[in-house]
């Protein structure tokens, strides 16, 4: 008779496109087995019964360089039911790619309550590009640049953009971008700010979805050209779309994320919430929403995360003046979940191939992460389809002293998960301390490929 650290029973496991009534034991930080009514003993039997059983989920986009350092985010990605985040490893201006690299590497392995991996980002191409291999190497493999804001000195532009997704493609690599044409947004902010209009209203204005798209098919052509796989954060217009699947359908390794900020707020929020929904790109309208939806549905975009980069500032700050970005790492799975599956626009199963699968594949990590199989980490998110929650800033855990979402009342919670086989949330409670996370080594080289090759399949 088996023996196991720990048997979740009863409940419905979804993966691999499918929901199946079966229970999930666990040995050693692994999946030892899955099946209807195992036998055997357990240290430890959790019942489940009429609830999800996920695999761990993967935000593949976070910033923990604000307000939440890599001990902060986890924290509080952990408390929104996720098991494994890819931070972003900025390299500012006159700091070295592999230093920044080493540096958040020590600070995840010292602070992170999570198993995470890391992403190159560039704000130099031309001086740090060469350290793409070794980067590489050291087990990061995915590196991003910016195709807008100039005047901030981050923007990269088409020559070292170019230069770098040949580097990139070289070392078997993926590039990354955030894709907005900065010089002719800036250009247009100057005109309109000149004519003393609402800062919101420039914001809006001056940054339309047809110069994102732009954009995107700029990165797309160079990214082919150069024979580097690309992989596009933070799609929020239906225009993308557009882009996105003309050169999917021409065999181009081209993969979309979208957000949830981008999935179910608009505009409107920031007229209502001034500086706290000064994020970039903009909120769109709501029929990007829904294009944004039927994309993920249909297999457009392939992936959802969070881009949270929580900063000081409140809702009368001068617009210009105030940073971008926002908490949402905490509140990404529920507010998903809740659009998504309660509003009839997403499917259960596609859910977790965008939140689960999707990722641990682009970013090499599968069938460690993002699985429920045999063999994989015990990477195991239990959700309670029955639950009502408000969503409220006090009781988020992100430093931040705001959320997008405030007031905002969903249906589903995660309410446990383990990583690695340990409990590391229970009933709203993390039973799990700084440094228990793992760096994780990702590997692209051949996840478009492997990628591509699945879905033709289907």
């Amino acid at each position: 008779m088996s023996i196991f650290d720990t048997v979740i029973k009863g409940g419905l496991v979804v993966d691999q496109g499918a929901i199946l009534h079966a229970d999930v034991a666990v040995k050693e930080g692994q999946i030892a087995a899955i099946g209807a009514d195992l036998e055997g003993e357990a240290k430890r039997t959790i019942d489940v019964h009429r609830k999800y059983v996920l695999p761990g989920i993967i935000d593949v986009h976070t910033h923990p360089v604000y307000l939440d350092d890599l001990q902060g985010t986890s924290e509080a990605a952990a408390h929104g039911g996720i098991t494994t985040v890819i931070h972003y490893a900025y390299a500012k201006p006159g700091t070295g790619l592999m230093e920044a690299i080493n540096q958040f590497r020590q600070d995840g392995e010292s602070g992170s309550v999570l198993d995470f991996a890391l992403h190159g980002g560039l704000f130099d191409p031309e001086h740090q590009a060469e350290e793409i291999p070794m980067a590489v190497a050291a087990g990061v493999t995915s590196f991003k640049m910016f195709m807008t804001y100039a005047k901030l000195k981050w923007m990269t532009d088409d020559y070292q953009l170019m230069r770098a997704f040949d580097i990139i493609s070289q070392a078997g690599a993926m590039g990354m971008v955030h894709a907005e044409n900065g010089l002719a947004t800036d250009y247009l902010q100057d005109k309109y700010l000149q004519l003393g209009r609402d800062p919101k209203e420039v914001f809006v204005a001056t940054r339309p979805a047809v110069l994102e798209a732009e954009a995107v098919n700029r990165a797309i052509a160079m990214a082919q050209v150069a024979g580097c796989p690309l992989y596009i954060v933070h799609l929020t217009a239906s225009e993308d779309i557009e882009v996105v699947a003309r050169a999917r359908e021409k065999g181009y390794r081209v993969f979309g994320e979208t957000c949830p900020q981008y999935l179910t707020l608009t505009s409107k929020e920031i007229f209502a919430q001034g500086a706290l929904a000064k994020i970039g790109p903009p909120l769109r309208e709501k029929r990007d929403n829904q294009a944004l939806w039927k994309a993920l549905a249909g297999g457009v975009i392939d992936t959802i995360a969070s881009d949270h980069a929580p900063k000081q500032k409140t809702k009368e700050d001068d617009f210009f003046v105030a940073a971008y970005g926002s908490p949402s790492t905490e509140t990404m799975f529920p507010v998903v979940y809740d659009a998504g599956i309660n509003g009839g626009k997403l499917s259960l199963p596609r859910l977790v191939q965008v939140m689960c699968e999707n990722p641990a594949r682009i970013f090499g990590l599968y069938p460690q992460k993002g699985t429920l199989q045999v063999g994989s980490d015990a990477d195991i998110v239990v959700v309670d389809p029955a639950l009502t929650h408000t969503i409220e800033q006090k009781t988020q855990h992100s430093y931040a002293n705001y959320t997008l979402y405030e007031g905002r009342t969903c249906l589903g919670k995660p309410i446990l998960s383990m990583q690695r086989g340990e409990v590391i949330l229970e009933k709203g409670t993390l039973h799990t301390s700084p440094g228990h996370g793992k760096f994780l080594r990702t590997d692209t080289k051949d996840s478009a490929e492997g990628f591509f090759a699945k879905k033709k399949q289907k």
